[in-house]
């Protein structure tokens, strides 16, 4: 009979697999935008259906969104930020490295 493993060797052995690392870095992004729109939808009060009436969407895109299951384009991103009366703010800028 086989040793189980635990998480946390699951965890390292999956995320040395090739491409793991930039799948897991899109999730985080996916997740985080989600949230952050989820976040001004609710203090705005609308429920999912008035977001998507206003962003020209359908509700179930913007509950997959919300969930971290899609990332949009960026005209779609914009529209929601235009219905949310937010500002889309896209930057790249150089990491910090510590030497």
């Amino acid at each position: 009979m086989t040793e189980r493993s635990s998480w946390k060797e699951i965890r390292e052995r999956r995320m040395s697999e090739p491409g793991a690392q930039e799948a897991y870095h899109a999730a985080e992004l996916a997740y985080e935008l989600g949230r952050t729109v989820r976040e001004l939808r609710e203090q705005r009060g609308w429920s999912q259906t008035e977001l998507a009436a206003a962003a020209a969407m359908t509700q179930s895109a913007v509950a997959r969104f919300e969930a971290g299951g899609t990332v949009p384009s960026l005209p779609v991103l914009d529209r929601l930020a235009t219905a949310l009366d937010a500002n889309l703010i896209v930057r790249v800028t150089p990491r910090d490295h510590v030497a």
